[in-house]
């Protein structure tokens, strides 16, 4: 196929094909990170300066790196590092570099990034949270069985991950130490 300019002369388009499929990594994931089974279903990324704002329904992984102002029925949630999602969230994994504001419940695994920050009513199946990452509002964890609100342990939490891992001083054993002698 080819197209013609103003002067007539044939340009040459390239041709097009089916994109080829990334390759498989040795952990079930493609080479996006995510795993086969999400790979295959329906993707969206919000890009940088993008915003968003709506119902999000039916979406296999949802990346974030512009605002979003939504609620989201999915089973992938990520947030890059600059990006921004206010709203509801029932997902099956979020990963959280960036900004999340709202009502937040993850079905398996919650991880927030160095520099991530997840605020408002969060439920979670297993979190991870790593130095230097932010959890704060009502944070409850959804029961395997049963993701029923009655069978989840609630906790107010507001704390940072610290950046640093705590310094612990060692315990020193007492050396035949006589504490009869020492009251006299």
């Amino acid at each position: 196929m080819s197209m013609s300019d103003s002067e007539n002369t044939a340009v040459p388009l390239p041709s097009r094909r089916l994109p080829d499929i990334p390759p498989m990594r040795r952990d079930g994931r493609d080479s996006d990170g995510m795993s086969s089974s999400v790979s295959q279903g329906s993707r969206m990324t919000v890009g940088p300066g993008i915003e968003l704002k709506g119902e999000i329904s039916n979406c296999a992984a949802l990346v974030v790196e512009g605002n979003v102002d939504a609620t989201l029925d999915g089973e992938v949630l990520e947030i890059s590092q600059r990006g921004v999602f206010n709203g509801t969230a029932r997902i099956d994994s979020a990963d959280v570099h960036g900004r999340f504001e709202g009502d937040l419940t993850v079905s398996g695994l919650l991880r927030i990034e160095n520099g991530g920050s997840v605020s408002g009513k969060v439920r979670y199946g297993r979190i991870e949270v790593v130095a230097g990452g932010e959890l704060a509002g009502e944070i409850s964890k959804v029961s395997v069985e049963n993701s029923d609100s009655s069978q989840t342990d609630k906790a107010e939490v507001s704390t940072a991950a610290a950046a640093e891992s705590p310094k612990i001083s060692p315990v020193k054993p007492a050396e035949d130490v006589d504490l009869a002698a020492e009251g006299d």
